[in-house]
């Protein structure tokens, strides 16, 4: 029976669940960890829209609000950054991803889909999972939004990926991993079935919405690149270490019931040369390992709710 909890209670998108109080959880072939990465394809705006506010989270936001002036300006070296990844970066982390048997679920802004297309190509002949991933780098979900904006938001994002896909997503991670109070009923009203905006879990966990069904699929943001290096201010070779550290983790606590490690990575990060290695080490390190399934967010969410988990 799920935990119950009172006290500071802020929301009601799930019910509060300690972990060891729930049934095993069971993965496919007796695996103890489903890991799944993530690879980011966002687009980082040249000029910021006047209406759209400056980023404030932790995650690569900068001090600001919604005013006009500070921020709207080009902001070259950001540009330039994310765009290495798309134009450099991310071919070296698929190499590296082929390399250790990981198909990665792609989270694909709306712009990148409108205005990418040997990228929108390249993910669509691998015929990986693709999901929505927001408008763009800088433009984000935010508290000044109305309920009838952010649907806009959603659906606008959803249907250009499903466009230049061929596949509606069923997916979704917000830039930024910014939400409002409103955004997991929007999203399941959409047709969004799982998100993975939220580091509090290390298994799947059914949402409460409305209508429509909605998964969590957390991100753990001790392994997230863009938080360890720019923000955790950690050395590179920790960065490996920190994935073995956590994986062995889940590993020895997966023997009783399954884990999900949720890698995510940007190009713009880790695609460069003096970064590269760290990620395949980490990889061949897991690979080390029997019971590790690898998997698409959805392969993940589908499995779990099969088995009728709460």
């Amino acid at each position: 029976m799920p935990g119950e909890r009172k006290y500071g209670q802020d929301h009601g998108h799930y019910t509060w669940s300690p972990i060891t109080t729930r049934p095993a959880l069971r993965w496919p072939d007796h695996a103890r960890v489903a890991l799944c990465v993530i690879v980011n394809l966002e687009h980082f705006d040249w000029v910021m829209p006047p209406e759209a506010p400056r980023p404030v989270t932790p995650l690569g936001g900068r001090p600001g609000g919604f005013g006009s002036g500070g921020g709207r300006y080009p902001d070259i070296a950001g540009y330039s950054q994310r765009e290495y990844g798309n134009r450099v970066g991310v071919f070296r982390i698929l190499r590296v991803l082929d390399k250790h048997g990981v198909k990665p679920t792609v989270a694909m802004d709306r712009t990148i889909a409108e205005h990418y297309p040997y990228l929108v190509k390249e993910v669509r002949e691998r015929g990986v999972e693709v999901i929505a991933h927001g408008a763009s780098a800088r433009q984000i979900i935010h508290a000044g939004m109305s309920e009838a904006e952010e649907r806009a938001y959603i659906r606008e994002s959803v249907e250009a990926v499903a466009k230049a896909t061929g596949r509606r997503p069923v997916g979704w991670s917000s830039p930024d991993f910014q939400e409002s109070v409103n955004t997991p009923e929007l999203l399941a009203a959409e047709g969004i079935r799982y998100v993975c905006d939220w580091s509090n879990d290390e298994q799947p966990y059914r949402m409460t919405v409305k209508s429509g069904e909605l998964y969590s699929l957390g991100v753990d943001l001790d392994l997230d690149d863009i938080a360890l290096h720019f923000n955790g201010g950690r050395l590179i070779g920790e960065y490996g270490q920190i994935i073995r550290d956590t994986f062995d983790g889940l590993y020895r606590d997966g023997a009783t019931s399954g884990r999900v490690m949720v890698l995510n990575v940007h190009p713009w990060v880790m695609g460069h040369p003096w970064r590269i290695k760290y990620l395949d080490q980490a990889l061949a390190h897991i690979d080390g390992y029997a019971g590790v399934w690898k998997a698409s967010g959805q392969e993940i969410v589908d499995w779990y709710a099969a088995q009728g988990a709460k």
